[in-house]
């Protein structure tokens, strides 16, 4: 991600504790069959595909834009030991939906990157929550977090720590974390909804 410089000389470090809503531009890159390269410089999200005959990035996807609603959750379930309760009761929700639509399938790779750009071209939900192991969530905001958001919102998706918008989170350290739940809106506003269901009861 990159942000605008806000102080005047050498680069400081408040240049960098910036809120994700002062991004000018983010990407992120991913190596497989092919090479490709998702950007934003917040007029839309474009994929690129690096061509090796010609050694340049092709633009392949223009203004991509993510589904409203996916079918595809996403996220480790080995720690579901340690989930909350909001997050056990949306899982629950998309395994055994209650208006009889079919369950939503689970997809995992364990690459951040990987499992953001599936979501992001097929729709659905990436989830990485804070749990009873790691409160304040295992993903860092200012160059893990916020990148994603970033390009997730410009595809017209959320991105939620559950409470607020990532974007919106005021860093306070270089390597804060923070829980990270992003995708389709209809798939984060109804996680979102869970959320504050169980804050209310608690």
């Amino acid at each position: 991600a990159i942000f605008p410089q806000e102080t005047d000389g050498e680069p400081s470090e408040k240049d960098a504790l910036q809120p994700g809503r002062n991004i000018v531009a983010a990407g992120y890159a991913l190596y497989g069959s092919a090479t490709l390269v998702a950007l934003s410089t917040g007029q839309g999200v474009d994929c690129f595909m690096l061509d090796p005959g010609l050694g340049e990035f092709i633009l392949v996807d223009r203004d991509v834009k993510i589904k409203k609603k996916g079918k595809t959750y996403s996220l480790n379930e080995g720690y579901a030991k340690y989930f909350d309760p909001a997050m056990t009761e949306y899982l629950q929700k998309k395994k055994f939906p209650e208006d009889g639509s079919s369950p939503y399938g689970a997809r995992y790779v364990g690459s951040m990157v990987a499992d953001v750009h599936r979501t992001l071209m097929y729709g659905g939900i990436f989830m990485y929550p804070a749990n009873q192991k790691s409160p304040k969530g295992k993903l860092r905001l200012l160059y893990e977090c916020n990148p994603m958001a970033f390009i997730i919102e410009q595809a017209g998706g959320m991105a939620t720590t559950g409470t607020e918008a990532v974007l919106d989170v005021k860093p306070e350290s270089i390597h804060q974390r923070v829980p990270l739940i992003l995708g389709s809106p209809d798939d984060v506003e109804e996680y979102i909804a869970c959320v504050q269901k169980h804050h209310k009861s608690s």
